[in-house]
């Protein structure tokens, strides 16, 4: 079983790293990606993907930060999940 100081630590820096995520994006979107950059200075146009995600980060802020809250709700309820899986199972084999 994982430790609670262990989790909170956890949780704690998936906070932090959420919260100075969105201040970097608030900062770096006006210039956009290094690759775009690198891209426009080596005289290189971009090409057609290949392929269309399901979600798109949109041309504005607001749907590009619901994007991004929506893709960290969903990776940090799927590895709660699995840890909690995870934690039970461990309790079930002590038990036997």
């Amino acid at each position: 079983m994982i430790d609670k100081k262990i989790l909170k630590a956890i949780l704690g820096i998936v906070a932090l790293f959420a919260v100075g995520l969105v201040l970097y994006f608030i900062f770096s979107a006006e210039y956009g990606d290094g690759l775009e950059k690198t891209m426009e200075n080596a005289g290189v146009e971009e090409g057609e993907p290949i392929y269309h995600a399901p979600l798109d980060y949109g041309e504005d802020y607001i749907t590009a930060f619901f994007a991004g809250l929506v893709g960290f709700v969903l990776v940090f309820a799927i590895s709660y999940g699995y840890f909690r899986i995870a934690a039970k199972r461990e309790t079930n084999k002590e038990e036997k």
